[in-house]
């Protein structure tokens, strides 16, 4: 599993998770899920969690992260930022696989149209 973690954003998720208490069991887990317009392809989150024998493990500087089997294809090569400007602030996840997973096609209903 290949995953790239800016600079910026390894240094914001070591802030965050200085701030809490964590344990020896709990990792950063990447994940994927359906959700908006079937052209947009999948939505992506983190958050803590218990790491499985299921996972794909991958360990970036200090921070461990973990992704399920079902998102781990999904998130193949994936990068994750920390955007901060005028119009937003907070994590971003690019997966270059997403699109094709998506099927290529919209299934929300809106001809091609997705907004």
């Amino acid at each position: 599993m290949n995953i790239t973690v800016t600079e910026i954003a390894q240094t914001r998720l070591s802030d965050l998770l200085g701030q809490r208490s964590t344990s020896e069991q709990q990792a950063i887990r990447i994940f994927s899920a359906a959700g908006g317009c079937g052209c947009s392809g999948p939505s992506f989150g983190m958050g803590l969690d218990e790491v499985s024998e299921q996972d794909s493990v991958v360990k970036i500087g200090a921070l461990t992260f973990v992704v399920d089997a079902e998102s781990a294809p999904i998130l193949e090569d994936a990068s994750i930022d920390y955007i901060e400007d005028v119009m937003q602030q907070g994590f971003s996840i690019s997966a270059p696989n997403a699109a094709a997973m998506a099927g290529g096609g919209c299934g929300c209903g809106a001809g091609g149209a997705c907004h």
